[in-house]
């Protein structure tokens, strides 16, 4: 089965993709990394942009989890001894599996190298672009999402950090097939994640990463052997949420909630997961 994965390297990507990768490392035959950022804005621009339309506490929030494990990733890189729990980027690079680092998904270099591949099955985590028709109609078996939260509602931009500020009581793992409207695929697999008074924006999205990579070896798997099924969503019922805004994380906090505790980075670095729920 040749497998390509797309991906946005960050560490709640590679909390899905870690047993993946190891699993069926022989079937990998392409990685493509978005390096994309907001829109096709530089760095300074980005979180310029992110400061005036999410807050100071939205961006210092993405920076830190970039900030934090871009330097635990460097530090795998340099000392050897150090566990990789933080890198789908490493984990190729140490295995030798080909791939591309691109800012367009959909660029004529990663379709090509797609088209060279010959995908049966290609799998999106974290992808921060808009993978069109090109790419999705190229692979027999399709093209599948991982999608943190209960489709059809909060299809979109960070639906852990929307989900605690609207109080809800569960968010969700979801993989899904990829259509051209966003998130919009039938569903293969739904589980809930329940929402506890002691989460986090970051527990929440690592623990529904943690609930998605568990499904993920499970769903490949159906489709490989066809015991596959899905069922279609209910777009009436369809909720869109783009980056968080001020008022989103004033209510997120008004809630009880914070983005994220030095607690959660302390674990994660030390590659304790918390349990899923």
């Amino acid at each position: 089965m040749n497998l390509v994965i797309l991906t946005n390297d960050n560490f709640f990507s590679y909390t899905v993709l870690e047993p993946f990768l190891k699993s069926r490392k022989n079937d990998i035959k392409l990685v493509i990394f978005s390096s994309a950022l907001i829109g096709k804005k530089g760095t300074i621009a980005s979180i310029r942009w992110s400061i005036q339309n999410t807050g100071l506490r939205h961006t210092v929030f993405k920076l830190s989890v970039y900030g934090i494990f871009k330097f635990m990733k460097i530090l795998c890189r340099a000392l050897p001894f150090i566990k990789n729990n933080y890198s789908s980027f490493l984990w190729v690079i140490k295995n030798k599996v080909p791939y591309l680092i691109s800012p367009n998904i959909n660029s004529e270099e990663a379709v090509n190298k797609i088209i060279e591949v010959n995908p049966d099955l290609i799998i999106s985590v974290s992808m921060n672009q808009i993978v069109k028709k090109q790419i999705l109609e190229m692979p027999p078996m399709r093209c599948i999402n991982v999608h943190c939260a209960p489709l059809p509602k909060y299809a979109g931009m960070s639906p852990y950090v929307w989900a605690l500020a609207n109080n809800e009581d569960h968010s969700a793992a979801t993989i899904h097939y990829m259509e051209e409207g966003l998130d919009e695929g039938d569903i293969i697999v739904q589980e809930k994640v329940s929402i506890s008074k002691n989460d986090s924006a970051f527990s929440l999205f690592y623990r529904c990463c943690l609930k998605a990579s568990e499904q993920l070896l499970k769903v490949v798997e159906q489709i490989e052997d066809g015991t596959v099924t899905s069922y279609s969503q209910d777009l009436e019922a369809k909720t869109y949420f783009s980056w968080p805004t001020k008022e989103c994380i004033i209510n997120l906090r008004k809630n009880g909630y914070r983005l994220a505790t030095i607690k959660d980075f302390i674990l994660a670095i030390l590659g304790q997961k918390p349990g899923v729920i």
